[in-house]
């Protein structure tokens, strides 16, 4: 089996966020219980966001990219590897207020699921080296239309071997 890197990381983060998102940010409406709506994703997209993500017709959109890799250590058939993984979600509301909100509570999700994903099934191990970082655009508005993103920054860790 040949070793999977970045690749791999991407794909494992993005299959159990797809399986397992919407069911959180449910439980996160229900247990707040104010109205406001947390729209699952319309597609996990392995590439940077585009120049102008906030103009795609579905959002909110989710974007995994892995902009930086260590190798901590390597043998002929080992690879120790780190790699900073950024996940990016982009959103789009008529209200700036309740768009706030909403990205506090998707970054909530996210980062609710990746833990959940660390004590189920994960292969990668998260938070090594440093702590998540959780960075919020400000709201951009067009018409009646404000968009926002928030970017969750997530060290992982994996000896893989062939």
């Amino acid at each position: 089996m040949a070793l999977a890197f970045a690749e791999g990381l991407i794909d494992e983060i993005s299959t159990y966020l797809a399986a397992n998102l919407p069911a959180k940010l449910d439980a996160i409406e229900t247990a707040i219980g104010d109205s406001i709506t947390l729209d699952d994703p319309t597609a996990y997209l392995r590439r940077d966001p585009s120049s102008s993500p906030r103009s795609a017709p579905e959002l909110p959109l989710m974007f995994l990219v892995v902009p930086r890799t260590t190798i901590v250590a390597w043998h002929e058939t080992s690879a120790e590897q780190n790699h900073q993984l950024w996940i990016y979600l982009i959103a789009r509301d008529n209200d700036a207020e309740t768009l706030r909100k909403k990205m506090y509570r998707y970054a909530r999700g996210i980062w609710e699921t990746l833990v959940d994903h660390q004590f189920d099934t994960a292969t990668w191990k998260a938070g090594i080296g440093a702590p998540p970082v959780f960075d919020f655009s400000p709201t951009m508005t067009n018409g009646n239309i404000v968009t926002a993103d928030v970017r969750v920054e997530v060290q992982y860790e994996k000896l893989e071997t062939e």
